[in-house]
């Protein structure tokens, strides 16, 4: 009768804090016969064309290769990051899909395709159909339609198969992308000729080397089509039909048993073959006169130098990924050249027959201001607005994630004001200290707009669909021309100029060669009536110079440099940037006006496009499709397993089923615990939750057995068998700001122990976060206090906080937990089966055997520190009881969410079997009062909850 009237109660209460379907997010679901597209309403546009080219992008895959997946693949539509992104997560039973609707600027590899749209989709899809392939072994494929995690570990392949495979077909399928492009081949190519691509081993991750990571797709691809070339599409083919064989193969097996030959043995001789063609390919073009301006440490990007020149803006990368904005002088820096000579003198002076150092081609500038970011992630597109004001661009948190805002760094007193909302600008032209003409990306649309930074007002100068998209706004000297980039489906990226006086911004288009395939980084001449810009023919890069006046076009540049950006004109001399396998260089140009060969001259006075008239292709729909709103019932379930020991006390094996919707809004698991080689613990947990948004509904009931007696560690703590049952409920809302995050929160826990009769306890408390980055130092704090009443009544208070400091992380945990009748005790590992939350009278403490310690008033701090974040921690930790020390530790540990550090953000997403997955590994010194010192290890791979 009891059980009944908890159930009832717990139901009333869950029910009751649920929110109605009017309180509900706006979340959309378009079904069609194969697909169900998943979007809230700002992006409806992009989800129902993302939907019609699902369905015919699988057509023609199946038409193509006779490959399809039986199982509806589920795609969200989202925007998280303000970047052009996607993924995929390939599961035989519940393929997956996120795509990110911002699309790609002029100058990147991906730039290069008939709409960002149709690119993406046509990517992700080709990842699913490839590796979500039901295994032929009937005995595996059952195991992979149980667990989530063993159907994800059958489904990868080396990451440059995955993704040079996708490059491929995407390229295949649409005659672009990346395999076409000209960025990419003339980055290849430049490479090889200075044998810099990269070995066999470092192809799927990179060796840390400018571009590395890129090479996944960019020679996976070219791998993969020479490899069709050489023997022939079926021969390739064959590898995924045998990976998926009853016959066990990983990919080398299946590789070597199709083509007679290893991976990396062919891999080499493509490496060979493409080397010698980028050698033999090199242009013979010598007279111009360039030399080394500056070279960068690593990785620079949006040079722009002010408008006397004496100075100029670089957003350097370094290798472990740290991003800042810096000022150079443009002088020559004369004084690190008296110290290199200086240094020399010295060396020879003291052993006249040693051999000096070769004077270096250039000297790093002089160094006159740095920015890192702080309170924002990243640094993009500076402008200066005058000589000590710089204009940027980086991301900052809102609801959905991260959005682009317009910033102002004051150089002279380092200071930065935030001049705009976020509303996704990305590159930009100061028109005045007020007013900005901007690429504006909002919901997947891109649009050229005016911005008002007095009142925040946004004019659209253009209008938008989802073909179009635009970049580099740049206004001539004058001020009374707008030069711009803008992609149109079909046409690829074209140049154009309007006046800005002519209230209809007709554009004139400048004419290109026919052979022509990417365009980039325009910049005005000092004169205003011409432009440069980088532009890709047959492989390679130059750069040109287009005179309006005159319709004339002249190559100014030969194509053996990878040109990122041009900077413009300084003492009579042209400055560009190249990438290098070396790091980003700076290069100056100092007799092109003499030697620019003249490629075109143009008849008509430029294409006349009025961008005003643009309108969205319509695509026709052959198939059935419905919306309705999103149903969070449509689980995706797996099995669960959990390992869990500890020398201290037990081995504990957990099995359970776990599920969830693809937003996660509701998920559960159920399941059970034993002890492996004792009867320490037996249990079992039945759990669930409902979040929408910021909202969380979580019930808790667990089921536990503990007997202390037979634990490993059997010297001290109680020798007794506890047998309890608990339910908790609680119910928490968070709410951000840009530094601080709040979650406050109720709860209601009951408990009936052997021998007792059913007991409950009430809290509330509050979690407060605090987030302050600096990269080179960053601040992260959280308090979470709670007040709890009736049975277990007393409080509780943890505290965490990190500093990282160059890389550098350290930590503090404290917790302070405090009961006015019933006793707290100390010991064991978490586990599932156990409730040790806020009101549960448990403390664990892995290096302890179960309910080692019992008192009134725990207090426990622990420091950590590691070589970076995210690695194992060497801690040292102390607790105490009743004002007592009766423990203390010292070792190494490792404690991490393994699904996001496996899967990144798509563990949001993930099935519900791999996105919640911990990994606890540890080994310590223990010091007791009571007992010699001893070692202590514990291990956990579990599903928290």
């Amino acid at each position: 009768m009891r059980a009944r009237i908890q159930l009832i109660l717990m139901t009333f209460v869950w029910l009751f804090a649920t929110p109605s379907q009017a309180e509900k997010s706006d979340w959309k679901t378009i079904q069609s016969p194969h697909f169900r597209v998943h979007y809230q309403r700002p992006y409806k546009v992009w989800a129902e064309a993302s939907v019609k080219e699902l369905e015919r992008v699988r057509s023609q895959v199946l038409s193509q290769q006779g490959r399809a997946l039986e199982a509806i693949i589920d795609a969200i539509v989202i925007d998280p990051f303000n970047l052009p992104n996607g993924f995929a997560l390939p599961s035989s039973d519940s393929p997956f899909m996120a795509l990110y609707v911002t699309p790609p600027q002029s100058d990147t590899a991906i730039a290069h395709n008939p709409s960002w749209l149709k690119l993406l989709v046509l990517h992700e899809y080709i990842h699913l159909v490839h590796l979500s392939q039901p295994s032929r072994y009937r005995a595996r494929q059952w195991l992979r339609d149980m667990s989530d995690s063993f159907d994800l570990a059958n489904a990868v392949l080396p990451r440059w198969v995955a993704e040079g495979y996708a490059t491929l077909q995407e390229s295949k399928l649409t005659g672009q992308g990346r395999l076409y492009d000209n960025y990419s081949e003339a980055l290849l190519q430049t490479f090889a000729r200075q044998g810099a691509l990269l070995p066999y081993h470092a192809l799927s991750h990179g060796d840390g080397s400018l571009r590395a990571s890129a090479m996944a797709y960019l020679l996976g691809a070219r791998f993969l089509a020479w490899l069709e070339q050489e023997y022939d599409e079926a021969t390739l083919d064959a590898v995924w039909t045998r990976v998926n064989a009853v016959e066990s193969r990983n990919f080398e097996v299946a590789f070597h048993g199709a083509f007679g030959k290893s991976a990396i043995q062919l891999y080499r001789r493509f490496i060979a073959e493409y080397t010698h063609q980028a050698i033999q390919s090199a242009s013979q073009r010598t007279e111009l006169e360039q030399y080394e301006f500056m070279q960068f440490a690593f990785a620079a990007r949006d040079i722009q130098l002010s408008s006397d020149k004496k100075q100029f803006l670089a957003v350097e990368t370094t290798q472990s990924g740290q991003v800042s904005l810096v000022v150079y002088a443009s002088e020559k820096n004369h004084k690190a050249v008296e110290q290199f000579e200086q240094r020399q003198a010295a060396i020879l002076a003291r052993d006249p027959d040693d051999i000096p150092d070769t004077h270096p081609a250039s000297f790093r500038h002089k160094k006159l201001a740095t920015l890192e970011a702080m309170d924002f992630n990243g640094i993009y597109h500076p402008q200066w607005l005058d000589e000590e004001t710089v204009y940027f661009v980086a991301r900052q948190r809102v609801e959905h994630g991260w959005a682009n805002a317009l910033f102002k760094w004051h150089i002279p007193t380092d200071k930065v004001t935030r001049l705009s909302n976020s509303i996704g600008i990305r590159r930009f032209s100061i028109i005045n200290e007020f007013l900005v003409i901007a690429e504006r990306t909002e919901h997947g649309f891109s649009q050229l707009v005016q911005i008002s930074l007095s009142d925040q007002q946004v004019i659209p100068l253009f209008s938008r669909d989802l073909n179009s998209v635009y970049d580099h706004p740049v206004i001539s000297p004058s001020g009374k021309q707008l030069a711009y980039l803008k992609a149109a489906q079909g046409r690829g990226w074209r140049l154009y100029v309007t006046d800005l006086a002519d209230s209809t911004l007709v554009g004139k288009e400048v004419p290109l060669l026919d052979d022509s395939q990417y365009v980039a980084s325009p910049r005005w001449d000092k004169t205003g009536v011409g432009i440069y810009f980088v532009m890709g023919r047959k492989g390679a890069l130059g750069i040109y110079h287009y005179h309006l006046q005159r319709d004339e076009l002249k190559q100014i540049s030969d194509a053996e440099h990878v040109f990122e950006e041009i900077l413009g004109e300084v003492n009579n001399q042209l400055l560009f940037l190249e990438s290098t396998p070396y790091g980003s260089k700076l290069m100056a140009i100092s007799n092109w006006h003499t030697h620019a060969q003249q490629v075109a001259v143009f008849d008509t006075q430029g294409i006349v496009q009025n961008d005003n008239k643009q309108k969205t292709q319509a695509l026709p729909i052959g198939f059935a499709q419905t919306v309705a709103d999103y149903d969070p019932t449509l689980q995706d379930w797996s099995l669960a397993v959990s390992v869990q020991g500890a020398l201290a006390s037990t081995e504990v094996l957990s099995v359970g089923i776990t599920g969830a919707d693809i937003l996660k809004h509701w998920s559960w698991q159920a399941g059970m615990s034993q002890s492996l080689f004792d009867d320490v613990l037996q249990g079992g947990y039945l759990d669930m939750a409902y979040r929408w948004g910021e909202f969380d509904v979580r019930n808790e009931l667990k089921v536990s057995e503990l007997d202390t007696s037979v634990q490993r560690d059997e010297l001290g703590g109680f020798q007794a068998v506890q047998k309890a049952w608990s339910n908790t409920l609680e119910v928490s809302f968070a709410q951000h700001s840009q530094k601080w995050r709040w979650r406050p929160y109720v709860g209601w826990h009951m408990v009936e122990q052997r021998y007792q009769g059913l007991e409950h306890s009430y809290w509330a408390g509050n979690q407060v976060s605090y987030h302050h980055d600096q990269q080179q130092y960053s601040v992260d704090v959280t308090m979470d206090g709670a007040k709890i009443w009736g049975y277990n009544a007393g409080h509780e208070v943890m505290f965490k906080g990190a500093v990282t400091l160059w890389q550098w992380p350290m930590y503090i945990n404290v917790s302070n937990r405090y009961r006015t009748e019933q006793a707290l005790s100390v010991g064991g590992f978490a586990t599932n089966s156990i409730y040790s939350g806020v009101g549960g009278d448990q403390q664990h403490v892995a290096e302890l055997p179960f309910m080692f310690k019992s008192g009134a008033h725990y207090l426990g701090y622990e420091f950590a520190t590691s070589w970076r974040a995210g690695q194992p921690r060497l801690f040292y930790a102390r607790h105490q009881m009743d004002s007592q020390n009766f423990a203390k530790s010292w070792g190494i540990k490792w404690q991490m969410n393994l699904s996001q550090k496996v899967l990144g953000s798509a563990a949001k997403y993930a099935p519900a079997g791999i996105s919640n997955m911990h990994l606890d590994v540890g080994f310590s010194r223990l010091s007791r009062d009571t007992q010699e010192d001893e070692w202590r290890t514990w291990f956990g791979l579990w599903h928290p909850w």
